[in-house]
C-alpha cells in the first residue's frame, strides 16, 4: 500500500485552489472530486496515486481523509483565504490561493492528470453532476465512513446476461454438467 505523502497532498490542494479560486461555482465538493479523480486515475494509469491519500465514502462521494486539517493548515500559513457564500439554494465553501505552489513535486504525467481533472470538473460539471459521477459501483456498496481503496475505482457491476447471451450461458453450463 502506498504511503500518504502529506506535503504532496498539501501542494495538490493548494494547486487546485490556485487554478480554480476565481471560479464562482468551484467549492469544496468540486475540490474533493478533483482530488479523488486525480489520485484514482493516476493509480489506474501508473499503478500509483499522486498523493497516497485515504478517501472515505461520504454522502456526496469520496472525501479525502486529511482535507480539513490541510485546508486549516493552508489557511493558518496564510496561503489561502477561505469563506462561505450562498450559491443558489446552498451555501458553499470557497477558497482562493494567495500564491501558486511549487509544482516540482509532481511528475509531468501527474500534472497532466491533475490539470485534466481540474478542467473537466470546472468546465463540464456542476457539484451535483460530478458527485453523481463519483458514485460508482464501489461507492454504492461501501458503507458511510468506509475507506474507498483506489482499486475500488476499477470496480464495475457485472450485468445479468439476457437473450442470446443467456441461452449461450445455459448451453455451456449444460455441456459442463450443471443441472
Amino acid at each position: 500500500m502506498q504511503q500518504f505523502n502529506k506535503d504532496k497532498f498539501k501542494t495538490l490542494v493548494l494547486y487546485v485552489i490556485w487554478r480554480t479560486g476565481e471560479l464562482r461555482d468551484f467549492g469544496s465538493t468540486k475540490l474533493n472530486k478533483v482530488l479523488w479523480f486525480s489520485d484514482a486515475r493516476a493509480f489506474e494509469a501508473f499503478g500509483k496515486a499522486v498523493t497516497g491519500e485515504t478517501y472515505i465514502r461520504e454522502k456526496f462521494g469520496p472525501v479525502p481523509q486529511h482535507i480539513l486539517p490541510t485546508l486549516e493548515e493552508l489557511h493558518s500559513d496564510g496561503l489561502i483565504q477561505a469563506w462561505r457564500e450562498p450559491f443558489f439554494d446552498f451555501e458553499i465553501s470557497r477558497y482562493r490561493a494567495h500564491m501558486p505552489p511549487d509544482t516540482s513535486v509532481f511528475t509531468a504525467d501527474e500534472l497532466g492528470i491533475i490539470d485534466w481533472w481540474i478542467k473537466h470538473v470546472a468546465e463540464e460539471h456542476t457539484a451535483a453532476s460530478i458527485s453523481e459521477a463519483s458514485h460508482d459501483y464501489a461507492w454504492k456498496i461501501a458503507r458511510l465512513g468506509e475507506v474507498l481503496p483506489y482499486q475500488a475505482f476499477l470496480t464495475r457491476r457485472i450485468r445479468q446476461p439476457s437473450g442470446k447471451e443467456l441461452d449461450w450461458v445455459k448451453a455451456e453450463a449444460e455441456k459442463l454438467g450443471s443441472k
